[in-house]
């Protein structure tokens, strides 16, 4: 199957400035030293002093990141979020919708796999199911995104029934797509289980 992106149509990231990137690298180790005592302890016994502690920081920066321990598992990093509405404006005008929301997942896919926990976070979320509420709140928070981008699009509000449906879709899509990764040979790509996924929605959910 094609990849969602190519050289061609994925716009150049954004540089980041010095204080972007100190940022993100905190933030990367908060969540390298959570994901590594998750997996090591288990998530429920281990704490965010515990986390603090290992990455040497105090529990006041770790709250600058994150609201709960559990949120150093969502993929999607808050600038990932923000950047979502303007990736689904500036995709070509003659893109199809379906097609839209389809390459902006996969840019976002991109961008969580760039991560060094990526692997390690799906698997401490393979492990303790009960986790994944916190990163359901992320979807939640992507696919609010997502409506945003399209509504703007299209012109329409952004709780316009057709833009909130398509970005449930979108987001499900990608959901499922991880959660079949998740059961797959550990050399599977993910992108193929979100190809399979909007290529079967393209089709009108018929049957394979």
């Amino acid at each position: 199957m094609p990849r969602t992106t190519t050289p061609d149509d994925a716009p150049p990231p954004a540089p980041e400035g010095l204080r972007e990137r100190k940022k993100r690298a905190t933030r990367q180790a908060l969540q390298q030293a959570a994901v590594r005592l998750f997996r090591e302890h288990g998530a429920i016994s281990v704490t965010v002093e515990d986390i603090c502690a290992a990455a040497e920081v105090s529990p006041r920066t770790f709250f600058n990141y994150f609201a709960a321990k559990e949120e150093v598992l969502v993929p999607w990093d808050p600038q990932t979020i923000a950047g979502t509405p303007q990736r689904v404006v500036d995709r070509p005008s003659a893109e199809p919708l379906l097609r839209v929301v389809h390459v902006v997942l996969g840019e976002a896919i991109d961008t969580a796999m760039a991560a060094p926990t990526w692997r390690d976070q799906a698997l401490v979320l393979r492990d303790h199911p009960e986790l994944v509420s916190r990163v359901a709140l992320a979807s939640r928070d992507l696919e609010l995104a997502l409506a945003d981008g399209l509504s703007r699009r299209v012109g329409e509000a952004q709780d316009d029934a057709y833009v909130r449906l398509l970005a449930a879709t979108a987001v499900t899509a990608l959901r499922v797509a991880i959660q079949c990764w998740h059961r797959a040979d550990q050399e599977a790509d993910l992108h193929d289980h979100l190809d399979a996924g909007f290529a079967r929605l393209a089709r009108g959910f018929a049957a394979d």
